[in-house]
């Protein structure tokens, strides 16, 4: 039987809308301890902001009091959907160069966070 997203429990999916600032997108994710926030406009998945991408805008010299997340997001993510196999997920994350996704469901709405580290813990197991 092949894995499927819906079956694996997705991390922690944290929203943010486009104007919250870079510093409060931080700590949003330091204290919920997790590792990407999906932003969102007017109920819409418009971008997301990964660890790599706070490193990169304060290394850029971004103020991050000042600057918003729309300014440092990746607009447009990839998604996956909760009927896609765990398998595809994992070859479109190495294809693509990312270790987080959003999981949207039927409509379209994002649901959760799959992580390369979600799709590890499938595979010690030995699914996929």
């Amino acid at each position: 039987m092949k894995v499927k997203v819906k079956d694996v429990p997705p991390g922690r999916l944290l929203l943010v809308e486009p104007q919250t600032t870079v510093a409060e997108v931080a700590r949003l994710m330091r204290v919920d301890d997790c590792d990407a926030v999906a932003v969102i406009s007017e109920g819409r998945l418009v971008g997301i902001v990964t660890e790599k991408d706070l490193v990169q805008a304060i290394a850029d010299g971004v103020n991050p009091k000042l600057a918003k997340a729309e300014v440092i997001m990746s607009a447009d993510p990839a998604t996956v959907g909760i009927d896609e196999e765990v398998a595809v997920v994992a070859v479109k994350m190495t294809r693509l160069g990312i270790r987080h996704l959003p999981v949207v469901n039927q409509d379209g709405e994002p649901v959760g966070l799959l992580s390369a580290r979600d799709l590890l813990a499938v595979l010690e197991k030995g699914g996929a």
